[in-house]
């Protein structure tokens, strides 16, 4: 297990991992992934385990998706990309 996902697993009950992993980062607003600095934090705290969850869904899929493509221009963008995609990963993950 990585550190974000122990991070996911000690931060949020299971069913708050439910509701991010159908609805996403966007409509549940989980806290903690609010506001643009915890984003960047969390980002800079689990930049490998993140990086790491991204290759692993890229290479099972066979593309990196546009959602993250998307945001390389900015670095707070991409990193609420980051975080927001694979905090949904990770939740889909603990809660199948």
């Amino acid at each position: 297990m990585n550190n974000f996902t122990q991070y996911m697993r000690d931060q949020y009950e299971h069913d708050e991992l439910k509701d991010i992993a159908r609805y996403g980062c966007a409509s549940v607003a989980p806290s903690g992934m609010i506001y643009y600095h915890e984003i960047t934090d969390l980002y800079l705290n689990y930049k490998e385990s993140l990086h790491d969850i991204l290759n692993s869904y890229t290479e099972s899929i066979g593309e990196t998706p546009k959602y993250i493509t998307d945001n390389l221009g900015d670095f707070v963008q991409f990193a609420n990309a980051m975080v927001w995609f694979c905090a949904e990963v990770i939740a889909h993950d603990l809660t199948v």
